[in-house]
């Protein structure tokens, strides 16, 4: 009943929009209908079968936060807006940081007499920058923002990772964007102020279809911190963040197939020994968070990822064995948006190339005799 009554809400405030896009009628107020508009998302994006969150005892409830993740898909800044709103039971709305030509190119229905969806996101919660060209009065409302004890949600990569790589620099981009200079901007003069930069990793599992949320321990910027404090800040953010992600089994065997062929091994690999060697990988990680479902459901995650890899003609598989095609699993696509598709293998295995214990046991993994 009560997403009956969410659906009822969020289709009439729709319509209004629409009748006022038409010139009938003033702008409706999207966000007094921020709850509604979380059960409806959750509905149509799938989120509640699709999206796992952890780590929600490091999620403030109340107050200013700056909530500062990773990049990987379109929709994760209402992922972290719908994960947030679902821990605080609805009670903690937050704004997110958007560049303001995300939607650059769209046209068609995106940008037409009925909807302007860059309109339509600033009304659902965004505040949008320039990426390249910040100016000082785009920064100045996630201040105030600070200072009126809210939270915002920001991506401090800037650009959404097309390779799987956790933080991908590009654009002329070589260092990640200044969480700590609103912090400091905010709390300026003001001692009674402790802002918490909340980092979180959002994690894909390209064969299951699923990705995790998870929340870290909020860290803080010192009032009298100096510039260069503020930079180092930054930077351990980052690998705050990057210690978040979580290790899946398509992770794991996506490395040992593209070691294995980086090596000339290329000989059918048995399921059954692939199955031990991805086991015995993680158990060599008890300091990183592993995926439930490994542990839980291991060959049924090595079938799911195994049977992803052949649908993109990466290995043959057959009913006791995998054959790796070596030259497509080595093979580099275009750095777009096609590169996933291409090559999921190579992607996944980005997705944990900053881990050094990760590819040190993935390493050790791949040089298994196929026994």
């Amino acid at each position: 009943m009560r997403e009956l009554r969410a659906w009822l809400i969020t289709a009439w405030r729709l319509t209004l929009y629409l009748f006022y896009r038409l010139g009938i009628g003033k702008c409706p107020n999207l966000l007094g209908i921020y709850p509604e508009l979380v059960a409806v998302f959750d509905r149509v994006m799938g989120w509640r079968k699709n999206l796992r969150v952890s780590g929600e005892s490091h999620c403030p409830r109340t107050g200013p936060a700056v909530f500062s993740g990773n990049h990987y898909a379109k929709d994760d800044p209402f992922v972290a807006y719908r994960a947030i709103h679902r821990i605080c039971d609805g009670a903690y709305p937050v704004r997110y940081m958007m560049r303001d030509d995300f939607f650059a190119g769209g046209g068609g229905i995106l940008k037409s007499k009925l909807i302007d969806v860059d309109e339509l996101v600033c009304m659902l919660g965004a505040l949008q920058i320039s990426r390249d060209r910040v100016q000082l009065t785009q920064l100045k409302p996630f201040i105030a923002l600070l200072r009126e004890q809210a939270a915002f949600i920001m991506y401090p990569g800037r650009s959404r990772s097309r390779t799987g790589v956790f933080v991908e620099y590009r654009d002329g981009i070589d260092e990640p964007g200044g969480v700590t200079f609103l912090v400091a901007q905010a709390q300026r003069n003001r001692p009674e102020l402790n802002v918490p930069i909340v980092p979180f990793a959002r994690t894909s599992n390209l064969a299951t279809k699923t990705s995790v949320l998870v929340f870290g321990p909020p860290v803080y910027l010192p009032h009298d911190a100096d510039r260069a404090v503020q930079r180092d800040l930054d930077f351990r953010i980052i690998e705050l963040m990057a210690g978040l992600v979580e290790i899946n089994v398509t992770h794991i065997v996506a490395g040992i197939v593209y070691l294995r062929c980086l090596h000339g091994r290329t000989e059918p690999l048995s399921i059954d020994a692939l199955n031990k060697s991805i086991e015995s990988t993680i158990e060599r990680l008890p300091n990183r968070l592993i995926d439930p479902a490994a542990r839980a459901d291991c060959r049924g995650q090595l079938e799911a990822a195994l049977d992803h890899f052949a649908k993109s003609q990466l290995i043959v598989l057959r009913s006791n064995s995998i054959t790796p095609v070596a030259g497509a699993v080595l093979a580099a696509p275009p750095h777009d948006t096609t590169y996933r598709a291409i090559n999921p293998i190579k992607y996944a295995v980005n997705q944990i190339l900053h881990l050094p214990d990760v590819i040190d046991a993935v390493e050790r993994a791949a040089a298994f005799d196929n026994a």
